[in-house]
C-alpha cells in the first residue's frame, strides 16, 4: 500500500537574500565595523547614536519588519553590541526597545534568549525596571501599538521563564505570595 506524503508546506515566499544582498546590507557593515565578532581587534568605539539609528530605520522604520529582526540577530547585534553597553538609567527608549525585540526575536525562533542577558546579570533589575515603566507610560515614546505589544510579550516571557533565575527574582516581586500559594503543586 503506497502513502502519498505531502510536500513541506513552503509558508514563506519572500526568496532569502542572497550571500551578495547579506555582504552589501546596511546592518552587515555596520556589522563590521562595530560589533562582529570576526575583526574583534578594529571596532569603532561604542556609540549610543549608531543604536538610536538602527532601531530608528530598521525596527521602527521597517514597521517592525521580521526579515530587517533577523539581520539583526544574524549579525549579533544583541549579543555583541547593546547589551554589553546596556547600563542602567542611561539607556535610551531605543535601546531597551532593541533588546526587547531581539529579544522576543529569539523565543519567537526558539532559540534559547536568555544567554545574552545572563552574561551581564546585574543589570537586569535595572532593565526590568526600565521596561515596567515603559509598559504603563502614558508618553509619547511608547505609543507605538507594535512597540507596546513587544513590551507585553516580553514580559509574558519574563513571566514564563520562572526557571531562569534572572526572571524569577524579578518577577517574584510583582506577585502577591497568595497567588504563589494557588499555584498546583507540579508547577
Amino acid at each position: 500500500m503506497k502513502v502519498d506524503v505531502p510536500a513541506p508546506n513552503d509558508k514563506s515566499k519572500i526568496p532569502l537574500p542572497t550571500l551578495s544582498q547579506i555582504n552589501a546590507d546596511r546592518i552587515t557593515l555596520l556589522a563590521t565595523q562595530y560589533w562582529s565578532p570576526q575583526p574583534k581587534d578594529n571596532h569603532l568605539p561604542y556609540d549610543a547614536a549608531i543604536v538610536e539609528s538602527i532601531y530608528q530605520a530598521e525596527i521602527l522604520g521597517s514597521n517592525f519588519s521580521v526579515r530587517r529582526i533577523m539581520m539583526l540577530e544574524f549579525s549579533q547585534y544583541l549579543e555583541n553590541y547593546f547589551w554589553p553597553h546596556y547600563e542602567t538609567g542611561k539607556a535610551s527608549h531605543a535601546h531597551m526597545m532593541s533588546i526587547i525585540v531581539m529579544n522576543n526575536e529569539k523565543f519567537r525562533e526558539r532559540v534559547p534568549a536568555w544567554q545574552a542577558l545572563l552574561k551581564k546579570p546585574d543589570d537586569f533589575p535595572g532593565f526590568f525596571e526600565q521596561v515596567l515603566h515603559a509598559s504603563v507610560a502614558e508618553d509619547h515614546l511608547s505609543n507605538n501599538m507594535r512597540e507596546q505589544t513587544n513590551l507585553l510579550l516580553f514580559l509574558n516571557h519574563c513571566f514564563g521563564s520562572m526557571e531562569v533565575q534572572l526572571c524569577r527574582d524579578q518577577v517574584k516581586r510583582l506577585v502577591s505570595l497568595s497567588m504563589w500559594i494557588s499555584l498546583q503543586e507540579g508547577r
